[in-house]
This record gives structure tokens, sequence and C-alpha cells, in this order.
């Protein structure tokens, strides 16, 4: 046991000064990495929208307003019962545009009176009013929608615009449908779309985890290197070395690995230490195998070496590191099990 901890410690020292530098430069590229996250988090906490106002005058105003005020966008509408504060706010650029809705301005575009019903105010300076047009006005016809069909329905003979009635209505939609005896058009909507993970992803993890199983390859091929020495020390010690030298590299490239993570996101503030360290610990026992079970077939330095840009691209490509290739090409999925680093980064989500 103590000359198994003895081999250990040679082991780390020789794998400690052969990749300090290289160490180093990781870890001053998580550091920068870092800093940068943690200035974009502060300009997104920072940031709240782009403001717009309505003034409202009766209750379908204040209905369309709280309509308005849950829509998740840029845009943020606030609500004002004086148009005058409105238009100061938008003058002294505190508000993009403001929008002032008539007393019963909903009844009047019930009754096709649409002019000046809905005034907007937004200053010179002001370059993103026409993209709010789209919001206030998707909602405004959201809620006369209804009202425009039973009015149609009541001024057309169907009744009083209840179930029945539109029941009778779409029935004759059928039958002149059919019967080709009347201009027919169809509105569909098409099903939701199955949620898909982001394709743009954490793209420090997945270098990270990409250095990872580099730094695995470069110590399964300096491992190789010293097989004459390997062989040289008697009995099993040789075997013990080398297979110690390997273990020591998997855990190297995941104690440094981890460490930059850990540094980059405490300073972006953007963690969860539980999860991070459970995922590099399943990636280690992935590291581990993966090395193992690829010098079973591979037994010289050079051919290792030869394979690093096949499978170092290959990592980019085909893991999850900077998009998900398999949402464009779904056969993708399949070559991507080949590559550790898509089992690790497949554990965030």
């Amino acid at each position: 046991m103590k000359n198994r901890l003895q081999i250990y410690g040679i082991l780390w020292k020789q794998y400690l000064f052969k990749y300090k530098w290289w160490i180093l430069f990781v870890l001053i590229f998580a550091l920068a990495a870092g800093v940068a996250g943690g200035k974009s988090v502060h300009k997104e906490s920072d940031y709240r929208g782009i403001t717009a106002g309505v003034c409202w005058s009766d209750e379908k105003g204040r209905q369309l307003l709280t309509k308005l005020e849950q829509e998740k966008g840029i845009f943020k509408f606030q609500g004002f019962e004086n148009v005058s504060e409105m238009i100061r706010e938008v003058e002294n650029g505190t508000l993009e545009c403001g929008y002032e809705l008539s007393w019963d301005f909903y009844e009047e575009l019930l009754n096709g009176k649409a002019k000046r019903q809905v005034t907007l105010y937004y200053s010179p300076a002001s370059s993103t009013h026409k993209i709010s047009f789209e919001i206030v006005f998707v909602n405004l016809f959201e809620m006369l929608s209804e009202d425009i069909l039973r009015h149609y329905l009541r001024e057309n003979g169907f009744g009083n615009g209840t179930g029945e009635d539109v029941d009778r209505l779409l029935a004759l939609n059928k039958q002149y449908a059919e019967d080709g005896s009347g201009f027919h058009f169809v509105y569909e909507t098409t099903q939701e779309k199955e949620d898909k993970a982001p394709e743009n992803l954490n793209s420090f993890r997945g270098c990270m985890a990409v250095m990872m199983f580099l730094m695995c390859l470069l110590g399964l091929g300096n491992a190789l290197e010293q097989e004459r020495i390997w062989k040289a020390l008697p009995g099993h010690l040789g075997r013990q070395a080398k297979s110690g030298y390997i273990h020591v590299a998997v855990l190297g490239s995941i104690l440094t690995g981890g460490l930059c993570l850990l540094l980059q996101g405490m300073l972006s503030h953007r963690v969860s230490f539980s999860k991070e360290i459970v995922a590099l610990l399943a990636y280690a026992v992935v590291l581990e195998i993966y090395v193992r079970v690829l010098n079973l077939f591979i037994k010289k330095s050079r051919e290792v070496y030869g394979l690093l840009p096949v499978l170092v691209l290959g990592s980019c490509l085909f893991s999850p590191v900077f998009i998900r290739m398999e949402n464009y090409l779904p056969a993708v999925l399949w070559v991507s099990k080949i590559f550790p680093t898509t089992y690790y980064l497949r554990l965030f989500f």
C-alpha cells in the first residue's frame, strides 16, 4: 500500500510538471470567461425592456391594458389615466411611445368607426414604436373577435350568437363549400411543436468537456510513449504504474476542468455546485472507461495522436457543444454517442 501511494505521488508530480502551463492557461481562460459572464448577467438584470404607455378611459381600455401587461417580450406596458402625463413621459424619453384609448373606443370599433379611436404618441427619435403596433392591435382584435362574430350572427338572422347559432353557421359553411356554390376559405392552426432544448447551449461547459477529453487522450499517448519504462519495472509494478498514470491523467483533467467550471460559475453567478460535482464524477467514470477501452485496441502513441483531430473535432461537431446537431440531422444522434463528451453534456438538459 505504501509503495502504491509513493508511485501515485511520483505520477502526480510528473503529470503536474508536464501539464503545468496548460493548466495555468485554462485557468486564466476560465477566469476571463467568468468575469465576462458576470458583466453580461448584470447587464441582463439591469435591462428592463422598452416601455410603452397606455392611457385608458373606460373598462374596456383597462381590460386591454391588463392583457398588454401580461405580454412577455421586449415591450413593457405601463398604464396612465392622464394623457398629459403620458405625453410628458414620451417627450422626456422615459416612454418609447404611448397609446391613448378614447372613451367608448371599443363600442365605436364594433360599430365600424375605426378612425381616431386609438391615438399613438411618439418622439421623432423613436425607432421601435412601429413594432409595438402588432402587440397592441393583436390583443385588441383578440378582444373584438368574439363580439364581431356575435354581431355578425345577429345581423344575418342567426339568433343571439349562441353555441347553437354558431353550429348552424358552420353547417351552412360546410354545405356551401361542398356544393361549390360559394367562395370558401379555411383558417387552420398548426399543432404546438414539442419543446426542444435551445440550440445555443453553454459553450464554455462544452469547451471544457472537450478539453478534459483531450487531456485524457494526451495522457494515454504519454503513457504509451513510456511503454519501455513500464516494461523495465520488475513484476507487476510496470502495469500498475501504467494503469496509475492513465488514472492520474483522467483525474487531473477532471480536476482541472472542474476547477475552471466552478471558477467561471462563481464569477458569472451561474453555478449549481451539487449538480456540477455529480456530473463531473459521472464524466470521470465515462472517461476512465473510454480511455481504457481505447487502450485495448491502440498500443502506440503515434496512433493516439493521429486520432486526436478526429476525436476532438468530432466532439465539437456532433456533441452538443455549440448547437444540437440532431435538431437538423436526426441521424447525428447515433454518431454523437461515440464521443464521451455527449454523455456529460446531456446531463444538463
